[in-house]
């Protein structure tokens, strides 16, 4: 019997020994494992609308030593401190005052601006708009000197001619293009001056000239400012949707609309490669427009996109897209101010804002008016991701 045992405990041990192992230390050929996927990359992206100056503007902002524009931002620092790249519309020339300043119909404003832009957090300045040909040839070269000065990219104009902007954010790649429908009654004279490509019309032949060189030089992705439609309309119209057509079967991805100084609603379109999200108006950023002297027009309000772009293995896309509404608070307190507020985040608490009692009504109708308008089937969050 034991003699039984010991033969059967020696055979369970060779079987034992004769058994693989639950894990195979690696030979020269498995040890090459496929690398894991490296993370993803991202970039995220804040643009504003309309930035504009009137005359009781500046001289809200005139001080014993100068002009400070800064306090327009201040509610909206989270923001652009949060982001990767931060953007605007600058709807005005800048000029070093020794002419003085000029607001509507033609405008030329204090070259501080640049300085506040770059202060606040700034990265890229879109000056295709119709009044970049202001102060003609000479108010386009000193306007792209002092954002240029302040280290500041700038888009839609230039000295010789308006070049398609590439600036490497994160590892990704952004094109970044800005175009302008026209220029004030000054389009003739800059068709017949020497340097007529200086403010970038927009154009089909434009549009797909600046994608075709963007994608020459590896772009990831492209996104662009357009300054188009209808002043005070609500609604996007036949020639911006179409204009919108264009863009995203050229292979804009992203586009960011302004002119109309009012907020419009949001679109995507699925172009010839890719979906393409769209802002038709974010309105104005700052100005002295306001409903009671526009006619109830809602020029005293204005949007925020902020948008996501993921690059991964399987190429670059905007992974999110969410307008958010901002208010203008136009006020006297030992002067005049005015305050960019994002209204959301001030009804719920998440900025602080000191004059949010008063506010809160005009925030709430601000919110509820951005709600009807921006359609939620098109909106795009990174929730998921």
């Amino acid at each position: 019997m034991k003699r039984r045992l010991i033969v059967w405990i020696l055979a369970i041990l060779c079987l034992a020994g004769c058994t693989a192992p639950a894990v195979r230390k690696p030979n020269a050929t498995n040890a090459k494992k496929t690398p894991p996927p490296a993370p993803p990359k991202t970039v995220r992206v804040v643009a504003f609308g309309d930035f504009m100056l009137h005359r009781p503007q500046l001289d809200a902002a005139k001080g014993p030593e100068g002009y400070d524009f800064k306090e327009n931002f201040r509610y909206l620092r989270p923001y652009i401190d949060g982001a990767d790249m931060a953007m605007i519309n600058l709807e005005t020339t800048l000029t070093d005052g020794s002419r003085g300043y000029t607001t509507y119909p033609v405008f030329s404003s204090p070259k501080e601006v640049a300085r506040d832009f770059k202060e606040t957090g700034f990265d890229v300045i879109s000056t295709a708009n119709n009044h970049a040909y202001d102060k003609l040839k000479d108010g386009v070269d000193y306007t792209y000197d002092v954002l240029k000065e302040q280290d500041l990219d700038v888009v839609g104009t230039g000295k010789e001619r308006a070049e398609p902007l590439v600036k490497e954010v994160n590892g990704i790649r952004l094109g970044i293009l800005s175009y302008t429908y026209g220029l004030n009654g000054f389009d003739g004279v800059l068709a017949n001056s020497e340097n007529p490509e200086s403010v970038r019309l927009l154009t089909r032949e434009r549009v797909q000239e600046d994608v075709a060189r963007l994608n020459e030089e590896g772009v990831d992705l492209i996104l662009s400012y357009v300054h188009w439609g209808e002043e005070y309309r609500k609604e996007a119209n036949a020639d911006q949707k179409e204009k919108l057509k264009m863009l995203a079967d050229a292979g804009v991805a992203l586009v960011l609309g302004s002119h109309p100084h009012v907020p419009q609603g949001i679109d995507n379109v699925v172009g010839k490669e890719m979906t393409t999200f769209c802002a038709y108006s974010m309105g104005n950023f700052v100005s002295n427009q306001r409903r009671n002297n526009m006619g109830g027009r809602r020029t005293d309000v204005g949007q925020m996109v902020t948008a996501q772009i993921i690059k991964d293995e399987s190429g670059t896309r905007i992974a999110e897209f969410m307008p958010k509404p901002l208010y203008v608070d136009k006020y006297v307190d030992g002067g005049l101010h005015y305050e960019v507020i994002p209204a959301e985040a001030a009804l719920l608490g998440e900025i602080p804002v000191e004059r949010i009692e008063t506010l809160r009504p005009v925030l709430e109708e601000t919110v509820a008016d951005h709600t009807v308008r921006i359609s939620p089937d098109l909106l795009l969050s990174n929730d998921g991701i």
